[in-house]
């Protein structure tokens, strides 16, 4: 036979195992967690942005600015070497022109001849004096089409009306080589170079 205590111990043995049990249950009764779900897969300027902070995206990125860095650099040097000597050659050019005209406007005045009138014209073909000896054997023509792509606007229209009448200059000035040097300069004549030259004279460049 089971003595009191012995069945007490049982009876709280059982109790214990009966909540063992049930706690048991309930945890599997627990539905399972749901899985957290994936991180979401890096975009196309993640991407960037992170090859960008690689090593080898920082090299290649530094490359970049400095060559084209470098690059940009020199072609507004050149462009600034090009104005400048657009500008020495357009000065130049200005002053050979205009030296030319003065010139050819002195001796048509005093001319009384048919030679002394093509002394005085043979300044649209050649400068009697070298002010700029590069430029000494151009012809006024050839002058005028030299600074023509310089400009813009405005002077390039002169200069194209100033052409014009320089090959006047050069068509008068072969009507008067068969002609004998020490025939008398037709006052017609005269009128009509000095017209020309004083049209030329007024198409002067703008200064910059």
């Amino acid at each position: 036979m089971l003595t009191e205590d012995e069945m007490k111990r049982i009876a709280a043995e059982e109790r214990y195992r009966h909540s063992i049990r049930m706690s048991l249950e309930q945890e599997a009764a627990k539905p399972a967690p749901e899985p957290a779900p994936p991180p979401p897969a890096p975009g196309f300027g993640s991407k960037v942005y992170e090859f960008l902070n690689s090593s080898v995206g920082m090299w290649l990125l530094s490359s970049v600015v400095l060559t084209g860095g470098a690059a940009f650099l020199q072609q507004v040097q050149h462009e600034h070497e090009i104005a400048q000597k657009n500008q020495a050659d357009l000065i130049s050019h200005r002053f050979e022109i205009e030296h030319r005209l003065d010139g050819m406007s002195f001796l048509l005045r005093r001319a009384k001849t048919v030679g002394e009138a093509k002394a005085a014209l043979g300044g649209v073909f050649k400068s009697a004096i070298a002010l700029t000896p590069e430029l000494q054997n151009r012809s006024l023509a050839s002058l005028y089409l030299t600074v023509y792509p310089m400009l813009a606007g405005g002077e390039k229209e002169k200069t194209n009306k100033a052409y014009n009448l320089v090959r006047q200059l050069e068509d008068v000035e072969l009507v008067l080589q068969p002609l004998p040097d020490d025939k008398p300069l037709d006052e017609d004549q005269r009128n009509q170079i000095t017209k020309l030259l004083t049209a030329i004279q007024q198409l002067k460049f703008a200064e910059k």
